[in-house]
């Protein structure tokens, strides 16, 4: 017989099934392994484990690779890419409608859900809001588009130099990204200014608006609306 059966594992030791190693044409003792092959044959692997070659014998180990499993705090599902134990925080066990899960099972608790992930959704509208308000601008007031920062101490300096009338070296962004100090006019800064309170207006409006949608599928106690609700970023 000039071939036997050999077991293949991946990358990582898994078996994946088996081929065959040919007899070396110059030393007949010898065979011709190909790369990642052992002789040894694995266990019988039983469900929701796999067999891996840890180089010198065969370990069973966990292993939901294909299956189907669920996030346990937003329910999503997840299909297992490749073996090992379950990521942190999802499950097997399917979800209902509305369940919750609590102490290792998917409970009905509707009220409980909705305020918990209500609580959420509305934080991170304000954390969203809040990053784009203070993550900079663009602005024509000198006749091509510069981005200015917006974060709290840039919003007070724009303030007091309107305030006080003055113009002057502002610094800002072109759109190549080079930053530097360029003059404006008393006028230009104001323009900025009222750029910025629009573009702060906007972000206000819009964090309103999503309140307002959290809101009302709260009071409808409809997940699905609430978890619907997300901030999409502005265009630039």
């Amino acid at each position: 017989m000039n071939t036997k059966t050999v077991y293949q594992t991946d990358h990582l030791g898994i078996y994946i099934g088996t081929t065959v190693a040919d007899r070396s044409p110059l030393e007949p003792d010898v065979w011709l392994i190909p790369g990642g092959c052992v002789e040894v044959a694995p266990p019988a692997v039983p469900a929701k484990k796999a067999a891996l070659w840890d180089g010198r014998k065969w370990q069973l180990v966990d292993s939901y690779q294909g299956l189907t499993v669920y996030n346990t705090t937003t329910r999503l599902p997840l299909v297992i890419e490749r073996a090992g134990a379950l990521p942190a925080g999802y499950t097997l066990e399917v979800p209902g409608p509305g369940q919750i899960w609590v102490n290792g099972h998917w409970i009905d608790d509707i009220p409980t859900v909705l305020e918990l992930r209500y609580t959420v959704q509305l934080a991170a509208i304000n954390k969203f809001c809040l990053q784009e308000i203070t993550g900079g601008f663009w602005s024509a007031a000198l006749g091509e588009r510069f981005f200015y920062e917006s974060q709290i101490e840039d919003q007070l300096n724009l303030t007091g130099l309107i305030l006080r009338g003055l113009g002057g070296g502002y610094v800002c962004r072109d759109e190549s990204g080079v930053t530097d100090f360029r003059d404006h006019s008393s006028d230009q800064l104001l323009q900025v200014g009222n750029e910025f309170t629009e573009f702060k207006l906007q972000r206000l409006r819009k964090a309103n608006d999503l309140k307002q949608t959290l809101a009302a599928a709260r009071a409808a106690s409809d997940l699905d609306d609430l978890n619907a609700v997300s901030w999409e970023p502005a265009p630039v």
